[in-house]
Order: structure tokens, then C-alpha cells, then sequence
């Protein structure tokens, strides 16, 4: 704290989201609560407003998923920006809108964002509302497996850029391989989708979907959708959560993004 002062840094509070399963597996006590100390407060009601990318969203660090933010994906919602100008951008699984609203300022043509959480879409909108893109990103409250069938049933293809950013979809060896089945299902309606030239931008944040099963399943389903994928970029999280050589869990997300061709 002393040092982010001398950074011109003000923290006013620190709260703890210790209430991981894995502390359970680690013998430590579980917990949250405002971490006490001289010149911290803790009454705040955790809600506050971070800036990523030079895009606004609001954040509930008590009640957010993990600490409110998905941090390790910055520098890839910065490269989305970066290719979504003039583009028609479908993000998936768009929780808070993070990717949607890094494809509306990179200027795309037109956004929309779908996930099946209402309290989630209603968040992505107060933060479109925080930027002023209202007219730039259109949402819909939808199951992502069935918005996407409904699309490749209608016909056309409608995007030229889609992102799937899907939770976890498997947490243990066990369920792996039904896991693969759902990427895929996911990835072989996106091929589907998008015309040749369009963008693809796939990700898994599980560490056992590892890079082997996860290049193999985009196999398969470029196969089973008839089409070729060219490998434009293969990414990972943010530097600042690193990976330990030897620690397999460490290097956990995958964010490919491919060309149809």
C-alpha cells in the first residue's frame, strides 16, 4: 500500500476473496472480508469503476465472479480492438462485455454480444452505457449452444468476426472429454458462420483442456464444418500471470485466432 502511495497510487480499501475450492484441497481456511490495516477502510460497499484498454467497467469486487474481473485477457481484448475495424463481431459468452466493447472501440461495424445470464447481460449494458456505445453493441440474453444453431439455420453468414470465450468447460481429467465435445460444438457452429476471410477467436480457460486436445478439437471441427483454418495468432493469458515451468496448471488459457479459408 505504501508503495503504490509513492506511485500516486490512493488505495482506500483491500478486500480478500479467499473462498477458492483449492484452499479447501490446501488445508487453508477459506474466507472474504476488507483486509485490516492503518489508513484502509472497511466499510466500502466494493463497487468501483477500473479502466482497461481505455475502455470503462464497472466492478463489483464482493459479489464479481473471482475478484470481479477477468484480468488475464487484456492484451487479448486489445488485439480484438485492433482487428475488428469495419468488421460485423459476435462475442460469445460476453459476461461483462469486455470483448464486445474492445471490438465497438476498435470501430466494428456492428456488435453483438450474447450470453445467457441476465444479471450478466444487464452488467455488459451498464458498462456500454459507461463508454457511450448504446448504439455500437446490441445484447441478447440467449443460450450461446442454441443462438448459434438458430443462426446457421436461417442462413447467410452474418458476421465476419466471432468470439468464443467460453467458462470452464471441464474443472478435472474426468470430464474432459465431454468438455471437448462442447468446444467443439461451439467452434464447428462458428466455422460454420463465418464466410471465408472472417475471423475466429477461440479460447479455453481450462488448464486440463491443454494445447494438444484443444488444436485437436479445432481440427475437427474445421473438418466437420468443410473448411481450412489458417493460424493468424496463438495466445495466452496476461505476462502478469506468469507460468511455472513444470507447474502444468499455470499455463491455462488458450486464445487462438484463426482466418477461414
Amino acid at each position: 500500500v505504501s508503495q503504490l502511495a509513492t506511485d500516486g497510487l490512493r488505495v482506500r480499501g483491500i478486500y480478500e476473496r479467499n473462498d477458492s475450492a483449492l484452499r479447501d484441497k490446501e488445508g487453508l481456511p477459506s474466507y472474504c472480508g476488507w483486509y485490516t490495516a492503518e489508513g484502509l477502510s472497511t466499510d466500502l460497499d466494493g463497487r468501483t469503476v477500473i479502466t482497461e484498454n481505455g475502455v470503462r467497467y464497472n466492478v463489483d469486487v464482493i459479489n464479481g465472479q473471482k475478484t470481479g474481473f477477468f484480468l488475464d485477457q487484456k492484451y487479448n481484448r486489445k488485439r480484438i480492438a485492433e482487428l475488428s475495424g469495419g468488421r460485423r463481431v459476435l462475442d460469445c459468452f460476453t459476461h461483462t462485455g469486455s470483448f464486445a466493447l474492445n471490438a465497438a472501440a476498435g470501430g466494428a461495424a456492428g456488435v453483438t454480444a450474447v450470453d445467457i445470464s441476465a444479471s450478466a447481460i444487464q452488467t455488459a449494458r451498464s458498462n456500454a452505457a459507461l463508454n457511450s456505445f448504446e448504439d455500437k453493441v446490441s445484447f441478447v440474453c440467449a443460450d450461446v449452444f442454441e443462438y448459434l444453431d438458430g443462426l446457421i439455420k436461417a442462413g447467410g453468414k452474418p458476421y465476419d468476426m466471432i468470439i468464443l470465450d467460453p467458462p470452464a468447460f471441464t474443472k478435472s481429467r474426468s470430464t474432459v472429454e465431454s468438455a471437448s465435445r462442447g468446444y467443439k460444438q461451439i467452434n464447428y457452429a462458428a466455422m460454420r458462420l463465418l464466410p471465408r476471410g472472417g475471423l475466429l477467436a477461440s479460447c479455453s480457460c481450462s488448464h486440463f483442456m491443454d494445447e494438444y486436445r484443444f488444436e485437436k478439437m479445432l481440427r475437427e471441427a474445421a473438418a466437420d464444418a468443410g473448411v481450412s483454418l489458417r493460424l493468424i495468432e496463438k495466445r495466452a493469458q496476461g505476462p502478469d500471470h506468469p507460468v511455472l515451468m513444470g507447474v502444468d496448471e499455470t499455463s491455462y488459457l488458450k486464445f487462438y485466432i484463426m482466418q477461414i479459408v
